[in-house]
């Protein structure tokens, strides 16, 4: 498989040497957080309970991280476009910029992906074949960074062919394999299928194929979103999603130890709505269950940041979450309830989306019992806490 997959980017890198007449345009794309801050006077951790898979993140996030890219593309004489990316990240705990030492930071390649746009006529006018390593169709909820469906390929190689015009939606498919073919996972999707004003739909189905050599067993996803735009001057977005076995997680890398006794299931919705003229609120609700084979695992999260715009430069963010988790293999259920308010810097640029963002911020966080949490340790025997500091984010 990844001979393959390196054989097609290789024909599309050949392909725009050999078609291409026009000046290539690069565009720079980049994200970056980093800050410091204090957990009950000790170095800085987040606030997650175990069994939840993410956190919420306004002033709960210990870590400095950056993603540095630039896209490329090129149009042909004949209308199409050659077009792809290449992006690096790096990250490390934002305690080593707190004290004199070494700064342990991960540099790692996320996006190299070549690609050929417009490769026919009627439904392939504007259509895309690709090869390479990329963020593939991402969908997330922002004040969690839950990347609730994410077939990228961190580590391995993919391929695809994406927006197909099918008359009611859009068709892609692509095929991606982990970095060692453990795990072949095919992907399908039509989105775009107009259901009603402002709102959308989407209908998604995977299928992974595992190496004999390991333990699981092959396995399906399938999903369906919904979208609502101009939703109270925002947007509303919710899904329903199912996996089992190697396909388990709805991952471009798949899980080749999930047996097809493994299942996953996961609901959500979330959004972002205007509730004044400075006054935006995001929101968000989900309930997942993990199944291994009748022991479930279930995490249930709920939250909303509203943000107030003061003036063009200042801004005030409170966030509230919490989490629940119902884990019968350790017969026990455990929450944590978290709030945060941040005074913002906003360079001018009002908004919720607005970056960069400079935030003072403190953070309140009481859990169910002790070791609820992932960093109990830094609260002693404390069932709550609090943290402090100071962060920056910016995208481009």
């Amino acid at each position: 498989m990844k001979k393959t997959f390196m054989g097609t980017a290789l024909s599309l890198a050949m392909l725009s040497g050999a078609a291409a007449q026009a000046e290539v345009t690069y565009s720079p794309t980049g994200y970056l957080r980093i800050g410091v801050g204090e957990s009950n006077d000790g170095d800085f951790v987040g606030m997650q309970l175990n069994g939840a898979w993410t956190k919420y993140r306004l002033g709960n996030e210990p870590d400095f991280y950056g993603e540095l890219g630039v896209n490329l593309t090129n149009e042909l004489d004949n209308g199409s476009k050659i077009v792809g990316g290449i992006r690096y990240h790096l990250s490390g705990d934002s305690n080593d910029l707190r004290v004199s030492g070494e700064v342990d930071a991960n540099l790692a390649l996320r996006e190299a992906w070549l690609g050929y746009q417009g490769i026919g006529d009627g439904a392939l006018s504007d259509s895309t074949i690709w090869a390479g390593r990329r963020y593939y169709k991402r969908k997330d909820i922002h004040i969690i960074d839950f990347y609730y469906e994410d077939y990228s390929n961190f580590s391995g190689f993919g391929a695809g062919l994406e927006n197909v015009k099918l008359g009611f939606g859009d068709l892609s498919i692509a095929a991606f394999s982990d970095q060692d073919s453990n795990v072949i996972t095919l992907d399908s999707r039509v989105e775009n299928i107009a259901l009603g004003e402002n709102l959308f739909g989407e209908v998604g189905f995977a299928y992974a194929t595992v190496d004999e050599d390991e333990p699981g067993d092959d396995g399906f996803a399938i999903r369906g979103h919904l979208q609502r735009n101009d939703f109270y001057g925002g947007f509303l977005k919710a899904g329903l999603m199912y996996s089992q076995g190697a396909a388990w997680g709805f991952f471009g890398d798949g899980a080749a130890s999930q047996s097809s006794d493994n299942t996953l299931t996961r609901a959500q919705v979330h959004g972002l709505v205007q509730l004044s003229e400075r006054l935006e609120m995001f929101f968000v609700a989900l309930h997942q269950i993990a199944d291994d084979d009748g022991t479930k695992t279930s995490w249930t999260s709920a939250g909303v940041r509203p943000q107030y715009t003061i003036t063009d430069n200042f801004a005030v963010a409170v966030e509230l979450g919490f989490d629940y988790v119902d884990d019968e293999a350790a017969d026990e259920t455990r929450d944590l309830t978290k709030a945060t308010l941040a005074g913002i810097y906003t360079f001018g640029k009002p908004g919720f989306w607005s970056r960069p963002q400079l935030r003072v911020f403190a953070t309140q966080g009481s859990w169910s019992e002790e070791d609820a949490i992932g960093n109990q340790a830094a609260f002693d025997d404390d069932t709550s806490g609090t943290s402090y500091g100071i962060q920056f984010e910016t995208w481009f």
